[in-house]
């Protein structure tokens, strides 16, 4: 029996992306793609890829004569981008970082070039360095080709062909989506009857979709009471979701946010959804008692106002604790540069998530065409939910834990204020403008809340000094090195207390250089911690601005001249022009 030529293509792509996911193990890199050059084209195919948002994938297809390829050719080995803003030719690859850094590897076999491996970002923010990162990807380059040697013509067996290829070349008995569900599925009932609402802007003509105008419970899906077959609904056992609302919550809930790590799995989860289901918009709405967070919706196509509007009163309707003037939406288009939806949502499939004490998030599945969704869709829509809701309630249980933390972290701080009374005072602050900071450095979220922590702590090995040491307006040289212990004493003191990530090792070396001139190591660049890093910036401006250590307080553009002017010595350069951009956009919000 013949192999499809579809499946040889997906089993290359398989088979690469093995090989491939060594770059994030051994290098550190959190995005890599893979392109080859199939004999017969001039052309260099991307074949597999990991780490980029949705939206903002690398180019499918990159000519021999594309810049990139041209610089490739003329290193003809590993070479380092780690200040894009000279490489033009990198831009088709910078989407989705304010600060990208590459490896660009070329691929060879047998003295012939066949490929181009891009590496970008690594896991903790720090630059790439051919010395250190060229073995460990020649290697996986090496490892790629011997890959390759499973399918001909790079080795023997079957014919290989591209991964995309054209329409025009498909085999006409593949059978689709369609057919399939067809074939296993009943013919599907009515959901929800069509919101009749005129297509587009919303404006004051035009009526608002408000909770009031819904049918009642036993309407909203279309199934009569004690129908054959339909005695309870396959999500549930006593036909309630429509009717289910949310328990009381907090009046003085403020605006929230949602993590980055749980957007990116939503956005996959709901694009995978919509392929599936043949969907127009999946939303999802993460319940907190503290906060109200926004909906995220995903559509294959961007939505008009209207929808969206229809999104936020479909949500408002199963939320009455929530009015829907404090909801927001943060949307992610499949295909943003499409032709923009619009008219009304007329079937759609809201879908209850941990309904705990913890959380009771909500799924909705929308779809335009008057054409509800089958029992196998249903079916798959609770699969893929369960795997959704998993995932938010370990979301949900590591944010208790790092409440839990950061709470010891202040109770902490709390037993000092007669002792030191400005050190408590002076650790917030730097922790808030910490996280701040690592949030604008895109760090993942494990990193950002560590960061926090650490940042509140950094200074607690203060309290293991001699008072009347630090009331000393002029310090000798041994009463200096007394003082300058102080991180290693809060590591000592805080080892035990098993806080989560690299907490303690942050606090010990917040006072390192990035020249290596610090202390008490004397680590250099990107050895010290990037929560390190943060801190002792951080640290260093509330201490001038404050006037903490010195005559009398620093102006806020003289600080920030200072920390520049450090840039590369005392400080990491790529950690100052962050921060410096961080208080500009601080800054022009408080104007405004």
């Amino acid at each position: 029996m013949p192999v499809s030529p579809l499946l040889l293509g997906e089993a290359l792509s398989n088979r690469c992306s093995q090989v491939l996911y060594r770059c994030l193990e051994e290098v550190g890199s959190t995005k890599g793609a893979l392109y080859l050059r199939l004999p017969g084209q001039d052309a260099f195919d991307l074949i597999s890829f990991f780490g980029w948002p949705r939206g903002t994938r690398p180019p499918l297809q990159l000519p021999e004569s594309h810049p990139l390829m041209v610089r490739a050719q003329r290193e003809r080995r590993v070479f380092v981008v780690n200040d894009a803003s000279d490489a033009p030719e990198l831009a088709a690859f910078g989407q989705g970082t304010d600060w990208p850094r590459y490896l660009i590897s070329p691929v060879y076999a047998r003295g012939e070039w066949m490929g181009l491996l891009i590496q970008r970002d690594r896991i903790k923010g720090g630059t790439f360095d051919r010395e250190r990162d060229e073995p460990p990807t020649l290697a996986i380059c090496e490892d790629l080709v011997q890959a390759l040697q499973e399918f001909p013509p790079f080795g023997t067996g079957a014919r290989l062909v591209p991964m995309a290829t054209a329409p025009g070349q498909m085999p006409d008995d593949l059978p689709t989506a369609t057919d399939v569900l067809e074939s296993v599925a009943p013919a599907p009932e009515r959901l929800l009857p069509p919101v009749v609402q005129d297509a587009g802007v919303p404006d004051a003509s035009v009526p608002r979709i408000r909770p009031a105008e819904y049918p009642v419970p036993e309407q909203m899906y279309g199934f009569q009471a004690g129908a054959e077959g339909y005695k309870a609904l396959p999500w549930e056992s006593d036909q309630t979701l429509s009717g289910w609302v949310m328990p009381p919550v907090s009046p003085d809930r403020k605006p929230g946010m949602v993590a980055p790590e749980q957007r990116a799995y939503f956005w996959e989860t709901a694009g995978l959804l919509c392929q599936i289901l043949a969907a127009s918009a999946v939303a999802l709405w993460i319940e907190d008692p503290e906060e109200i967070r926004p909906i995220l919706v995903y559509s294959g196509l961007p939505l008009s106002l209207e929808l969206q509007q229809q999104v936020l009163a479909h949500a408002t309707f199963h939320l009455p604790g929530v009015n829907e003037q404090d909801l927001r939406i943060i949307t992610r288009v499949g295909l943003p540069e499409g032709v923009k939806l619009s008219g009304a949502f007329a079937t759609y499939m809201p879908f209850l998530l941990n309904e705990t004490v913890q959380g009771h998030d909500l799924l909705m599945v929308f779809r335009q065409e008057d054409h509800s969704f089958s029992l196998t869709e249903i079916e798959a829509i609770q699969q893929l939910g369960r795997i959704l809701a998993l995932y938010l309630q370990e979301a949900r249980l590591h944010e208790r834990y790092y409440h839990g933390f950061l709470s010891v972290s202040h109770r902490i701080l709390q037993s000092s204020e007669r002792r030191l009374p400005t050190l408590r005072a002076h650790s917030l602050a730097t922790a808030r403008l910490a996280r701040d900071l690592a949030l604008r450095l895109e760090l993942p979220s494990e990193e950002v809340e560590a960061i926090s922590i650490a940042a509140m702590l950094h200074d607690v090995g203060t309290l293991l000094l001699d008072p009347t040491l630090l009331a000393k307006a002029e310090l000798s040289s041994e009463e200096l090195k007394r003082v300058r212990t102080h991180s290693e004493l809060a590591a000592l003191f805080l080892k035990d207390l098993r806080f989560p990530g690299d907490v303690v090792r942050m606090i010990r070396h917040h006072h390192e250089r990035w020249d290596g001139y610090g202390y008490p190591d004397r680590l250099k660049e990107t050895a010290i911690p990037i929560g390190s890093r943060i801190i002792g910036l951080i640290e260093a401006y509330e201490v001038m601005t404050s006037g903490k250590g010195y005559r009398k307080a620093r102006g806020f553009r003289q600080v920030l001249e200072e920390l520049q002017n450090e840039a590369g010595a005392q400080f990491d350069p790529g950690v100052v022009g962050a921060f410096v951009e961080l208080m500009a956009q601080k800054g022009s919000r408080e104007a405004g």
